[in-house]
Formats: structure tokens, C-alpha cells, sequence
């Protein structure tokens, strides 16, 4: 190999490698950019450098877990400030959650920038096709997450008014970008996504590499918090058509410690793309526990209630990651896209399907020879799918967005409390503090408007 190559190699390795405060150092990108098929593969596949990672606040945020009163006092700030919705979330100081999604976003603009270089024998190649569509999935999927935490809630009558979250799409990191509107920032999502879905390979080959499955799952995410129900019916329908497998949980060893397969072994059938929720101390401590009325909605049948929690210290705490380890998984699943399927048709007054889906996914839930299949009727149907929602997606990082999007209707808005040294604190239904301030350092640097909290 030429020593220009092995340089150049370097160099992109250096890129994937990078400390978290790279891009306040400046580098002149002309010395790092990669400038082969290879490297742009290698940039988006930098799992270890947090492509597959996702914000994690919300679910310290959200009403999926409680924390005990003598804990709370060892919390750091961000964690204490978090679970009891202070104004000041960060303190002044910097927040992965927002630097992660953005140094993906400036890894995948790179990208493609990059492959838009290549010669046209290179850009017919189905690699290039993959690698291309890859870099739009996951600039997709870092930009929706950061609208989950720093933009309001999505709602169509309202969109255009709304700020978003800054939408980056070159590689200069020097260049300043406003908010623009919330819609601009769900429209790029979408754009992003329609671009990976056209070219990505419906072959699922590695779960940390995005695919046409992948793609249509996260529309079909995307959709159901927009509330444009038949579009996300479409994609999860689209997803599944591609792949539709479930694990039977009949398999698992609800007494294990953890007893969810590890992924990347492809040891869960239901698993489309992996993503690890950023760790904070609550989300592992021993001192957390899980919300007890939900705890006990679950049938003593139903396998999640042993291979989703355990009986520590007085509480219930949890174990289930679907990541087969302490990391909280965040990624798309088979059982996300059935549940989305059931929603979307109990919304339209179809019970039957609704109930299809639901029960075809709580089969391979239940003990065997134990099911029975759920039954409802029309003004019961969204109840029945919502609750079962929140039993499958527990700690999955999607309650928070579902408070948001439930909450714009009465019917199935959420308040949430908290008890503190005999003081309360309570997040109402569309509250301000359903949207996080964005870290004090980048509103200093970049002057865009910070939320109202």
C-alpha cells in the first residue's frame, strides 16, 4: 500500500476516532476529509464513536420510573434538574444529547458530501447505494431525535410557526444555522428518509446498519408522532411486509439477569436497527423502580412482567433491555411497527385489525397455552392499544413523545407528579417544560433562540 493511502486511512480513522470536543477544535478539512468508498462506509459505521446512540434524558423525564427520596441528593445536576423538570436543565454546561446527534449529523453530511465526489462507475455500485442511503438514514434519525427533546410537540395546524432544531446539511462546521420552523426540521426528516428508502437493500446484514426495513420503520416512527395516522400505517405495513418476525419470549430465561438476547449476535428476530440510549446513573441505580400501577397491569401470564423487571431493595426495577444488556435500547423492532399497525387502525375505528395485530404480538408474550385473545369494542379499542404500548415499549426512550403527541387531546392527556421533601412537583399536559432548553454554550456560540421554559 502507497504511504498516500495509508495517510489518507489515517486521517479517516482519526475522524471516526475523534474526542468529543473535535469540532471545537476546527481542523482544516482539508487534511481529514476521506476521499474513498471505504472510508465514507467506515464514518458511518463508527458504532463505538456514537452513530447508534440516541438521547436519553427523556426517559428520566418521563413517568416510566420513580426514584427514591434518599437518592435523589446524590444525583448529579443534570439527572436531579431532569427528573424533577427544573427550568435550568444543564447548568451552563455542555449536554451529549445535543452534541452526539449533531457530531452524527456532521459524520454523515461528510459522507455525503464525499460519495456525491465519486466517479460515476463507483456511484452505480450497489455499495455506494448503501452507503449513500445509509448517511440519509442516520442523519434522519439524529435530527428526529433531537426534535423529540429540544422542539415542541408536532402538530400539523401549527408546524410552520413553531421552532425546530437547527438543520445542518453541509460539512462546515463553522457555518452558523438558524432554528428554522419546526415543519422545515420534520420536512428534512422526511426527506432524509425517502432518500435511504430508495436506495437502501430491503437484506437486512448488520443490525447496526441501516436497510429498507430500517427506513420504513423510522417513517412510520416519524408519522405516528406527526399523527398522520395512515401514512404511518403505510410504512409500518411496508416495514413488516419486508420482515415481520417476533420473539417468543417462551424462549427466554425470565429468571436470568438479563434475559433479552444481545444484539448484534442477530439472536432477536425482532430487532430491525440498534440504537443505545446516552446512560445516565437513574436509569441502572438500584434505587430506581418502576411505576407500580403499570407494573401491575401486566397478566401474571405475560412473560414481559418477569423478563422486563425484577424484586430489589422494596421495588420493582428493571432488567429488559432489549440491548441484552444495562445499556436501554432505542432502536426499531417488529413489535414497535405491530403496535403502531394497531394504533393506527383503532384511530380509524377499525377493531378488528386493531385487535390482530395486538394479539398477534401478545402471543408470543404469554406463557404458552395461556393466551387468550384480547377482544374490545369500538370506544375501548385506542385504551386497550395505548396501554399495551406502554407495556412493550417500556424504556424505550419513545414514552416522552408519546406524552407529547397524547397530550393535544384531552382524552388521553397525562399529568405527572412527583414528591420531594413533602413538596410536589407536577408537569401538566403541554407544558413548556415538555421541551428542554438547548445547552447554554450553544446558544452563546451560535445566537439562536432558546426555549421558553
Amino acid at each position: 500500500m502507497k504511504l498516500s493511502n495509508i495517510f489518507i486511512i489515517c486521517l479517516a480513522l482519526l475522524l471516526v476516532c475523534c474526542a468529543p470536543d473535535f469540532l471545537d477544535k476546527k481542523p482544516n478539512q482539508a487534511l481529514v476529509v476521506p476521499s474513498e468508498l471505504a472510508h465514507y462506509q467506515a464514518l458511518l459505521d463508527a458504532f463505538a464513536d456514537g452513530m447508534n446512540d440516541a438521547p436519553g434524558l427523556q426517559v428520566l423525564a418521563a413517568d416510566e420510573f420513580y426514584h427514591l427520596e434518599s437518592n435523589i441528593a446524590n444525583l448529579s445536576a443534570v439527572e436531579r434538574n431532569t427528573y424533577l423538570w427544573n427550568q435550568d436543565i444543564f447548568e451552563g454546561a455542555a449536554s451529549n444529547d445535543w452534541n452526539t446527534p449533531y457530531r452524527c449529523i456532521f459524520y454523515t453530511n461528510v459522507a455525503i458530501d464525499g460519495l456525491n465526489r465519486l466517479d460515476q462507475t463507483v456511484k452505480e455500485t450497489e455499495a455506494w447505494r448503501k452507503a449513500y442511503g445509509s448517511a440519509h438514514f442516520f442523519r434522519a434519525h439524529a435530527l428526529f431525535n433531537l426534535a423529540q427533546l429540544f422542539a415542541p410537540a408536532y402538530n400539523a395546524q401549527t408546524a410552520k410557526d413553531l421552532p425546530g432544531v437547527p438543520v445542518r446539511k453541509t460539512m462546515d462546521i463553522n457555518e452558523i444555522v438558524s432554528r428554522g420552523s419546526l415543519q422545515q426540521t420534520y420536512d428534512q426528516v422526511l426527506s432524509d428518509l425517502t432518500q435511504a428508502k430508495k436506495m437502501l437493500s430491503p437484506v437486512m446484514d448488520y443490525e447496526n446498519r441501516p436497510s429498507k426495513v430500517a427506513a420504513l420503520a423510522l417513517l412510520a416512527r416519524v408519522y405516528l408522532v406527526m399523527q398522520s395516522y395512515q401514512k404511518a400505517m403505510e410504512s409500518a405495513s411496508a416495514s413488516l411486509a419486508l420482515h415481520d418476525k417476533l420473539l417468543d419470549y417462551n424462549t427466554l430465561n425470565p429468571s436470568a439477569t438479563r434475559p433479552l438476547p444481545l444484539t448484534l449476535t442477530k439472536s432477536n428476530p425482532e430487532v430491525i436497527f440498534v440504537v443505545r440510549l446516552n446512560a445516565y446513573t437513574l436509569m441502572n441505580s438500584t434505587s430506581t423502580g418502576v411505576d407500580s400501577v403499570l407494573y401491575e397491569s401486566y397478566h401474571e401470564n405475560d412473560l414481559r412482567k418477569t423478563c422486563y423487571f425484577t424484586f430489589r431493595n422494596g421495588h420493582h426495577g428493571y432488567k429488559g433491555s432489549y440491548q441484552g444488556s444495562t445499556t436501554f435500547f432505542g432502536g426499531l423492532s417488529t413489535s414497535e411497527l405491530y403496535l403502531i399497525l394497531a394504533e393506527c387502525h383503532a384511530r380509524q375505528s377499525e377493531t378488528a385489525p386493531a385487535l390482530q395485530n395486538l394479539n398477534t404480538l401478545l402471543k408470543q408474550r404469554y406463557k404458552s397455552g395461556t393466551f387468550k385473545e384480547l377482544t374490545s369494542d369500538d370506544s375501548e379499542i385506542l385504551s386497550l392499544v395505548l396501554l399495551e404500548r406502554r407495556k412493550e415499549m417500556f424504556a424505550r426512550g419513545q414514552r416522552w413523545s408519546d406524552l407529547k403527541r397524547l397530550n393535544q387531546d384531552p382524552a388521553t392527556a397525562t399529568t405527572i407528579k412527583r414528591g420531594l421533601k413533602q413538596q410536589d412537583y407536577t408537569l401538566l399536559p403541554n407544558a413548556n417544560r415538555y421541551v428542554f432548553p438547548i445547552p447554554d454554550n450553544e446558544v452563546l456560540i451560535s445566537g439562536i433562540g432558546q426555549n421558553p421554559r
